[in-house]
Parts: structure tokens; sequence; C-alpha cells
């Protein structure tokens, strides 16, 4: 099998149809990504695809497999099996490696995690900001790599939703872990407490407005969640809105009880409330017509490595530590490191966008 002839032949005759890379992807079901990778020489069509891809080439399949165009079609078993020898071998001699070694250290590196946020000695302590950036990284991690190989190894649009699905729920498992620690195990026994009275906390917060107050009880009990409604949705592909809100009811209701239970925390409704809000507003992002957390995804996992840069001058260079310097210094600084790393970030990504086009032109 010779993959350059493939790969020019696919080029050739997709350019004599006068078809896009984009146009052939959709008439065949597969991503764009994957006939670049055909047309390229980085991969060749799975043996599902042969026979439609075929049809629309307006060439055989034993044409495609010589990767030259032959009128006499010699149709060979011995050429498709070997075909199909050569492509899976392939394909598992980097997937393989790869799963191994990135998902077999992201485990060391969450076991070591777990083993010390649950240390009974406490002689170590991740704040609560350490445990947000540390599980963000690790999603992250899930997140890049799953996206890697169904970019790279996978054609068809199902089988990148597959694995789209696997990086869910593993990030659901992730974040889930992290929610419980956050509101139960990381936190000391306060006793019995509760609060039934709607807005009540709110409005107390308001009354006597500090900016951690603001932050972290009002701001944080909306955002916090909104991961949570957005993995529902993509992992039981759930669309209704009564649905969602019931089970998100439900999950916040759990959590605001095993607070009580434990003595862990206060059994608050305004908690309740705040964390329905975030929901709802996750739930009309994520199903909304311009799917923005998928426009915007690019800027979306930049920003979380930007956060983490600042996490680590946070806690080691001691830039915005709040104390004899002013808030407002502090937020300044914060904001300014944030756009000028995630600048960075972005457009080193834009670079690599860029060449990968030109690329795919030449």
């Amino acid at each position: 099998m010779d993959v350059e002839k493939i790969s020019n032949l696919i080029k050739t005759k997709r350019k004599e149809k006068g078809l896009t890379q984009e146009e052939l992807a959709q008439k065949i079901n597969v991503t764009e990504k994957a006939i670049s990778r055909w047309e390229t020489g980085r991969g060749t069509p799975d043996i599902s695809l042969l026979v439609p891809l075929s049809e629309e080439l307006g060439v055989s399949v034993s044409e495609i497999l010589k990767g030259k165009e032959d009128k006499k079609e010699e149709k060979s078993i011995l050429e498709i099996v070997n075909y199909i020898d050569q492509t899976k071998k392939k394909k598992n001699k980097y997937v393989i490696p790869i799963i191994t070694i990135v998902y077999g250290v992201l485990l060391l590196l969450y076991l070591w995690y777990l083993r010390v946020e649950y240390n009974v000695a406490r002689y170590i302590k991740i704040s609560y900001l350490g445990d947000l950036v540390l599980n963000l990284f690790f999603m992250s991690v899930v997140f890049i790599t799953n996206r890697f190989i169904a970019n790279n190894y996978y054609d068809t649009i199902e089988d990148r939703e597959r694995m789209n699905k696997v990086s869910y729920i593993m990030i659901f498992v992730i974040y889930m872990i992290m929610i419980f620690n956050m509101t139960i195990f990381a936190r000391n026994l306060n006793g019995f407490s509760y609060n039934l009275i709607p807005f009540k906390t709110i409005l107390g917060y308001w009354a006597f407005p500090e900016l951690y107050n603001i932050l972290i009880n009002i701001l944080g009990n909306i955002v916090i969640v909104m991961p949570i409604q957005f993995l529902i949705i993509k992992i039981f592909d759930i669309k209704e809105f009564k649905k969602c809100i019931i089970i998100d009811f439900l999950l916040i209701l759990l959590i605001e009880t095993l607070q009580l239970i434990t003595h862990a925390g206060v059994f608050d409704i305004d908690d309740m409330i705040l964390n329905l809000i975030g929901m709802t507003i996750m739930y009309a992002i994520t199903t909304g017509k311009h799917q923005v957390l998928y426009k915007y995804k690019v800027l979306i996992l930049t920003s979380i490595l930007s956060l983490v840069i600042i996490f680590v001058l946070f806690e080691g260079l001691s830039l915005y530590h709040f104390g004899d310097i002013p808030t407002t210094i502090v937020l300044i600084r914060i904001v300014v490191t944030f756009i000028v790393v995630e600048s960075l970030f972005y457009s080193i990504y834009c670079l690599f966008k860029k060449k990968r086009e030109r690329k795919i032109k030449d």
C-alpha cells in the first residue's frame, strides 16, 4: 500500500469533482480534518469509508487502494486485507502509546493530589483556589488529549462524538470529586445549621458588601455549578429544560443535605437559588442556536491555562496577596497578567493554525 499515491489520488479526484474538503466531508459524513489527513498522507480512510468515498470521487475501491486509476479494475481480496492490516497498525502505533503515557501520568498526578488533599494529618493543605485550578488542569488535559486523538486518528463524526462523550464522562467524575471535596470533605465541622428563608443570606451580603463575600458566596455559587449543567446535557443528551432543572434541583439538594447531615456546612436555600441561576444560564448557553461554548472553545481552554499561570504567581511570587496592598491594585495586577498571558497563548494558537492551513493548501 502506497500512502502517498492514495493521498494524491483522493486530492486529485476531489478537485476534478470541484469539491472542497468540507463539501466532501459532509457527503461521506466525516470531519474536514479527516479529508485533510488523507490528502496529506498523515492517515488513510477507514475500511468502512472506502465505498462511499469511491462513489463520491467516481473511482473504484480497488483504484483507491492502488492509488491510481485503472480501468481494468482488478479486484483483489489480498489488497483489501493488506490495506486493513496496515491502517490498523498505523493507527494503533500512536494511539495506544499516547493514551497510555498521558493517562498514566495524569492518574499518578491525580492520586498524588488526592493524597495531599485528603491527608488526615493536614501537613499540607491546598486552598480552594488551588483545588479549582488543579482540577481545571486535569480536566483540560483529558479534553485536549481526547480531542487530539479524535482529530488525528478517527474519521467519522460518530467516532468523534463517542470520543467526546468519553471526555465529558471523565471530566464529570473529576469535577464532582472537586465539588464534594470543596463543599463537604475539605471543610471544618461547623455544627447543625440551616437557612430556609429565601434571599436572607444574599441580602445580608449586599447589606454589608465585602469583595470576598460577593465573589465567593454570590458569584462563586453561580459559576461553580455551571460546568455540571453543561456536562449533564452532553453526557445524557438532555435538551428539555424541565428535565434538566429537575436533575439540577435534585443534585443541588443532595449536596446541601449532605452538608447539613455531616455538619460540614449550612443548608442554605439561597445557595440553591444561586446554583439554579447558574445552571439555567449554562443551559441557555449550551443549547443556544450559536453554541457559544463550542464557538469559543479555544478561548476557554487558553483562558484555563492563563489562570493556571496566574495561580502559580499568586502562590509562589506573592504578587496578588491581599494585605497591605490595596484591593484595587491587586485586582489590576490580576487582570493585566491575565490579558498578557492569554494574549500570548492565543497568539501561539493562531500562528499554529495559520501554518497548518498553509500546509493543507500546499
